[in-house]
């Protein structure tokens, strides 16, 4: 959770994959996935809901739907 990779975790405690590190210290970082993705997630600078156009318009049925 500070940076270190999960895979370095597993071998520094003698395990060969990270699969008994998830199962077993996963729990206590609830939130470590969410906050991943946030930070590797591209930023759309200038996206606000005034700017945000949908793809098809409520009420018309999306194309290809009968």
């Amino acid at each position: 959770m500070n940076g270190v990779p999960l895979m370095v975790v597993a071998k520094n405690l003698g395990h060969v994959d990270t699969t008994m590190v998830e199962k077993h210290y996963g729990h206590m970082a609830s939130s470590y996935i969410a906050d991943a993705i946030r930070a590797g997630a591209p930023r759309f600078a200038g996206a606000t809901d005034a700017t945000v156009v949908p793809l098809h318009k409520p009420g018309r049925p999306e194309a290809g739907t009968p």
